[in-house]
């Protein structure tokens, strides 16, 4: 603190002199809120005790009911109220001076209960959480303490080992900690431990600073020393302002910007005319004026660059707001994400095998890879596609092998193979299809029937239940409307941010399960234009299905208590009516579940066609005929360790077959006439082979001819800048993966590199960190270096650094005693030796100077 603890109890006594509390009873409203004197109750409470306690920032709304500097005329609404002296909550009354009645009454509560320390009253106020806490603080009996001067959650939660969800529990488990010591002495010592975690949160110039190093965003010129413009690379514009003490971002709207606000951000859609830092307009040229704009106010770092990044990665909306028919026209053309032929190639734990899972979804699943790249990050994002993945492996859209030296022809393509008959034990030798045939098969009979009904070129399939099973009258009302409908009319219009809608919408979505939550997000945000709803009759039976026509939307019309009417909808072509379609076959037999909402994810559009036919329902009947779409989904076929097998015989003739223009459908289309079955074969377009290769196996260089003639060739090396957030033994990893690699490149080559997935079990939470890296060195790093050097000690030693160390840090210990060969061999042999024998030192492991040692001190 910048003042000392005496200081600042002279201000507090100064307070309380002046605002006694019994002057509260009878404060009127010119004392409260005036702004030309500077002595009203709101300017002590924010300024002039700003030393024992901060509660800048924020809305003049957090008063209640404040009065206007700015009196240009301004529309209420929204819950406020606008005169040209006063501003108010209208939940506290008509008037401003209605208003401050009630404002006054809660004060008057917040500090009687405070001298009394019963903070449950304090918790339930109807003031803002800051104003109250700093009243209650300002208010207390001194002479027992029960309130800090910390006025937010946000920071009495940081302060907490486990966050509290109200302040009153916040402020009990903190005094704990009081003991003898004063109140603001006590309140000294938390700042100390808060003010370091709050000095890694975001500011103007931690924000300027990211964006100017970020290679997605590059500067404009600055309209002052506060405002900066930036573009991303894909144009999209961006100022950075300081709003008060808060930093912000005005960004224009975007497609994915619904998901900031999902994920807790601060983010608020604003017109021109109501952003205060007229400056931004020295940009112009690159935002709109006559759109809303984005105005995000990032709390963290981490906020700031998940929002930048998302930003700088996504499309403006009006880009993204394509005609539905558009879209499957462009959709109709062939999509080549990557070469049909791929192969990963680098030193081994680059994470290759670790690459082609991603890879392999992005082929197969180009939609929802986009989706998930956008949506997610970190860990969530790894997930999400290992789900896709493991789904496409499921679905038999994925395969994964590992060739070996065993590896043949028989297994890749196919062969015959002896199997037991099953009357007198003899044996029958049947033609088996390998790996490669079977995948190329399912391949080519794979049938898209993608068609102008509508459907998106990925539909997701959606159980939808419209009204209880019994109101039959009010499902049926729905759906000859051209309609789906759903309840929770008193979460309010879903379009607007949950700041932005009433106190009972809050408060009645608060009180909402998170399983209804999830309903309700699932149809008002998460259901595309171009999914299918499946509208059930019954646990088991579909009564209509339709294609989803129109953005969500709410009926204003719809009484939120009438449970006879429902608000939220969305306009869907409803294909079938009137049906009993049993949902069971495709659906693993399962039955429904009773959530409203969710998306069927073992279904796809195909399988419900199919079954359709399968119980004699026909969409042909009603609509045009179904029309084969041009484009097929990809399959992936992943080949582990490719160097590792006899490319020649494993391929065989079909090597040929690869090249994408003797594929089935190329410009010179090729087929074989299979050795073992006979039949003629030829290689799908939407079939694509990922292969990885280890450079440490076999060199690039020495790989078959064919094959590099047919595969294109993606080097994937040692990212050791991965591992620079990762200190041990004072030594940070990153760089010393990179000094290890330069000594390997050096001496070898750079085939030979050391990869950084052999590290990242240090990024694991809650491993012991010395351990953990002396396994990694005694049962990875020395055996790989061995193996490398062929055993030659004395280079391990060297790529270590063990030239430098004292003889106690060194992992490699070479035989220092030129005596110890008298002892082996004659005086006269043993003269012309030189002894190369080496030892690993296990003690080395756990010193820290034998990991310090490595690196090369500065001279």
């Amino acid at each position: 603190m910048d003042k000392s603890v005496a200081e600042r109890q002279s201000i507090w006594d100064e307070f309380l002199q002046r605002w006694p509390l019994k002057k509260l009873r009878t404060m009127t409203l010119t004392e409260y809120t005036s702004v030309d004197t500077g002595e009203s109750f709101c300017n002590w409470l924010e300024k002039h005790t700003e030393d024992i306690g901060s509660i800048w920032g924020g809305s003049s709304f957090k008063f209640g009911v404040y009065a206007r500097r700015n009196t240009d005329s301004k529309e209420s609404g929204r819950g406020r109220i606008f005169t040209d002296k006063f501003a108010w909550m209208d939940k506290y009354g008509g008037s401003a001076e209605e208003a401050f009645k009630a404002v006054r009454a809660e004060i008057v509560k917040v500090a009687e209960a405070a001298a009394k320390g019963n903070l449950a009253e304090v918790d339930a106020a109807d003031l803002g959480e800051a104003v109250r806490w700093k009243i209650a603080f300002l208010y207390q009996d001194r002479s027992s303490p029960t309130v800090l001067p910390f006025f937010k959650g946000e920071y009495l939660n940081l302060l907490l080992e486990e966050p509290e969800s109200n302040l009153s529990n916040a402020h009990v488990k903190l005094m704990k900690g009081l003991g003898r010591k004063r109140l603001l002495d006590y309140a000294d010592v938390l700042w100390d431990k808060l003010k370091p975690i709050l000095d890694e949160m975001v500011t103007p110039q931690k924000a300027r600073a990211f964006l100017e190093s970020s290679a997605q965003y590059h500067s404009m010129h600055s309209a002052s020393d506060k405002v900066f413009g930036y573009q991303s690379g894909n144009g999209n514009p961006m100022v950075l302002a300081s709003k008060g003490k808060r930093t912000v971002l005005y960004m224009s709207p975007f497609h994915r910007e619904r998901r900031l606000t999902r994920d807790g951000m601060n983010v608020e859609r604003c017109e021109a005319d109501q952003i205060k830092n007229r400056e931004i307009f020295a940009y112009s040229s690159m935002f709109d004026l006559n759109k809303p704009f984005l105005e995000f106010t990032p709390n963290t770092m981490s906020e700031l660059v998940k929002a930048c990044e998302m930003y700088a990665d996504s499309r403006l909306l009006e880009q993204h707001q394509i005609n539905q028919s558009d879209k499957r026209m462009a959709n109709t053309g062939p999509k080549q994400q990557a070469a049909l032929n791929t192969i990963l190639y680098g030193p081994p734990g680059t994470g290759k095998t670790y690459a082609t899972t991603e890879l392999a979804v992005k082929i197969a699943e180009p939609e929802e890879y986009e989706r998930i790249d956008r949506t997610k990050s970190g860990t969530d994002r790894r997930q999400a596609i290992k789900n896709i993945y493991e789904q496409l492996v499921s679905d038999k859209r994925v395969a994964f092998t590992t060739f070996h030296q065993s590896f043949s022809y028989e297994d890749f393509i196919e062969g015959i193979r002896a199997k037991p008959t099953s009357d007198n034990g003899g044996l029958l030798y049947e033609v088996e299809d390998g790996i490669f045939k079977s995948m190329a098969y399912r391949t080519d009979k794979t049938v898209s029937t993608e068609q102008g009904l509508g459907l998106s070129a990925a539909p997701t399939i959606w159980k939808i239940s419209i009204g209880r099973r019994s109101e039959t009258e009010l499902r049926q009302r729905y759906i000859d409307a051209g309609e789906a409908r759903i309840g929770w009319n008193s979460t309010g219009d879903l379009k607007l941010d949950l700041d932005d809608r009433s106190d009972e919408e809050r408060s009645y979505w608060n009180s909402l399960s998170y399983k209804n939550h999830a309903t309700i997000n699932n149809f008002a945000e998460d259901m595309q234009v171009g999914d299918v709803l499946l509208c059930l009759k019954d646990a088991t039976k579909v009564q209509a299905i339709g294609i989803v026509a129109s953005d969500y939307f709410f009926d204003n019309t719809v009484d939120a208590l009438n449970g006879a009417a429902y608000a939220h909808g969305r306009k869907v072509n409803w294909l079938l009516t009137d049906i009993e379609f049993d949902i069971l076959p495709i659906n693993d037999q399962t039955r429904m579940v009773q959530q409203t909402v969710y998306p069927l994810t073992r279904i796809s559009w195909d399988d419900l066609v199919n079954e359709l036919g399968r119980q004699g329902f026909s969409l042909t009947s009603t609509h045009s005929p179904l029309a084969e779409s041009k484009t097929k989904p990809n399959y992936v076929l992943i080949i582990d360790e490719i160097n590792r097998g006899n490319i020649s015989r494993i391929f065989g003739e079909l090597i040929t077959l690869l090249e994408p223009d003797k594929r089935k459908g190329g410009a010179d289309e090729k087929s074989v006439i299979l050795p073992y079955s006979k039949e003629p074969f030829s290689v799908p377009a939407n079939l694509y082979v990922i292969g990885t290769m280890n450079t440490a196996d076999k060199s690039l260089v020495q790989l078959d001819l064919a094959l590099r003639r047919r595969f294109e060739f993606t080097e994937v090396m040692p990212e050791s800048q991965l591992l620079d957030d990762v200190e041990v033994h004072g030594v940070s990893i990153g760089q010393l993966l990179e000094v290890i690699n330069g000594r390997i490149e050096v001496l070898l080559d750079r085939d030979y590199l050391i990869g950084h997935s052999y590290f990242l079990p240090l990024k694991q939470p809650g491993i012991h960190l010395e351990a953990t890296l002396a396994s990694i060195f005694r049962n990875k790093l020395i055996p790989m270096l061995q193996e490398y050097f062929f055993s030659d000690w004395e280079k391990i030693g060297w790529v270590l650094n063990d030239i430098d160390k004292a003889w106690e840090h060194r992992f490699i210990q070479l035989q220092q005693e030129k005596t110890q060969l008298n002892s082996l061999f004659s005086t006269k042999i043993a003269e012309d030796l030189q002894d190369r024998r080496y030892r690993i030192n296990p003690d080395a492991f756990l010193k820290p100077e034998s990991y310090q040692g490595i690196m090369i001190k500065a001279v």
